[in-house]
């Protein structure tokens, strides 16, 4: 067994620092995109998040004019509707179930 008296393990010794005035962004791109701060990041997943749930609206508005008014929009043949219905499914389900809802309570 080792012993693991009082004078076993060196200590370094304790620094001496100087005071350090502490960094604050003063752009918008240096507080809100770069920043480390818990709370800002709970605000950009929010923000996100309700940005590609815009996303998602539109594809829902999409759907809804191919069902309303069949063949009537040249975008909307039947194989973009189902990526569209696929698409609109994922980003309600998995982007703003998870980013919305659980990312900003996470952070905080």
């Amino acid at each position: 067994m080792a012993d693991h008296g009082q004078h076993s393990v060196p200590h370094a010794p304790v620094g001496e620092f100087d005071d350090m005035e502490l960094v604050h962004p003063k752009t918008f791109i240096g507080k809100y995109v770069w920043s480390q701060d818990a709370k800002v990041i709970a605000i950009q997943y929010g923000v996100t998040a309700i940005a590609i749930g815009l996303v998602a609206l539109v594809l829902s508005i999409l759907m809804r004019l191919q069902l309303g008014f069949p063949n009537t929009f040249a975008l909307i043949d039947p194989a973009s509707y189902l990526q569209y219905v696929t698409m609109h499914g994922m980003i309600m389900v998995v982007y703003l179930l998870t980013a919305l809802f659980l990312g900003p309570s996470a952070t905080t």
